[in-house]
């Protein structure tokens, strides 16, 4: 087994982000558990469904629990972008003049990677939390923004990756 000093954690990252996307969804089961709604095990995504919970919470619980589903479903959507966008920058890195020096020069970032999974999770965990607890339409545009940029981060990413690829 590797050391941990031999690890790649920007790597790591990708499955760090797939639990991470899990925290809303596991928030949603949460907000129905202590309303006392039951899962059936046996099949959860049918009585996990909005028409198997509707009527059978508060309603309050209910457009939350909605919204909470919702930010999951969009954090595995942008799953494919954040792991592109890191394998990408990887590949770019070790493969090009650039990354070849990272190894023997020390810690340079030629792509910025190291900013970029940070700022994604940053933007990812603002985009949850705004769109889970904001209801009203006016302050849901908060929620759009972070949304936008975080797009744009992985977007760009993989642009700098491209670029240092075609060097």
């Amino acid at each position: 087994m590797a050391s941990s000093t031999t690890l790649n954690y920007s790597l790591l990252s990708i499955p760090a982000y797939y639990i991470f996307s899990l925290a809303p969804h596991l928030y949603a089961g949460s907000l129905l558990s202590s309303s006392g709604y039951k899962v059936n095990n046996a099949n959860p995504k049918a009585s996990l469904s909005p028409s198997a919970t509707q009527g059978k919470v508060p309603d309050e619980v209910f457009q939350k629990y909605q919204r909470a589903e919702n930010a999951h479903s969009n954090n595995t959507e942008q799953m494919p972008l954040f792991a592109v966008a890191v394998l990408a920058s990887l590949l770019a890195e070790r493969v090009t003049a650039t990354g070849v020096q990272r190894a023997s020069v020390g810690h340079v970032d030629p792509t910025g990677l190291t900013t970029f999974i940070a700022s994604w999770f940053a933007v990812r965990t603002a985009y949850n939390v705004a769109y889970v607890q904001i209801a009203s339409h006016e302050y849901s545009f908060f929620r759009s923004t972070c949304w936008a940029i975080g797009t744009g981060l992985g977007a760009w990413q993989i642009y700098k990756a491209a670029a240092l690829l075609g060097a």
